[in-house]
């Protein structure tokens, strides 16, 4: 039997940790464990972004999610489109006319005012087998206790 001395077990000793550690990190990589939860998207009471509000707003339109779109307007909401003043109850069928398919929002810009922030941007419009409309479009969100709503939204078409 060989002996080893003192400083030769150590050094094996710290060799056999140190190759014992890294296999097991490799195989807690390979599992495919994360640290961090799976991301959830965001919805309107998860969101702080008025930004982020007026795309999820969009994206209730583009999927035809009737019920959800009130849930994103104010009482007192003055919305215009279509060259008319819609109150919160003829939003809903007025999107249900336009018979939106897609959209895309560019050069937004977000002001904020008070409890408000004021939106800005261009938005294009897609709806069944028609052209895509591009206007201009302004939307003011508000904090309430329950998150953003809508308050205030108007839409011209762009020249």
């Amino acid at each position: 039997m060989a002996a080893f001395s003192v400083l030769q077990l150590e050094t094996m000793r710290t060799i056999w940790f140190t190759s014992l550690l890294a296999a097991a990190l490799a195989l807690a990589g390979l599992s495919g464990c994360t640290i961090y939860g799976v991301k959830n998207p965001p919805t309107l009471k998860s969101t702080t972004s008025a930004e982020q509000s007026e795309r999820l707003y969009w994206d209730a339109v583009k999927a035809k999610n009737w019920t959800q779109i009130p849930g994103f307007l104010g009482a007192n909401v003055v919305y215009s489109g279509g060259g008319k003043a819609l109150s919160k109850d003829q939003v809903v069928p007025y999107l249900q006319g336009a018979n939106i398919t897609d959209f895309t929002i560019t050069g937004m810009t977000v002001k904020p005012n008070g409890p408000d922030m004021t939106l800005t941007y261009t938005l294009q419009l897609s709806s069944g087998g028609s052209s895509v409309q591009t206007f201009n479009a302004v939307s003011v969100w508000q904090h309430v206790a329950q998150g953003l709503i809508l308050i205030v939204h108007t839409e011209q078409p762009s020249s």
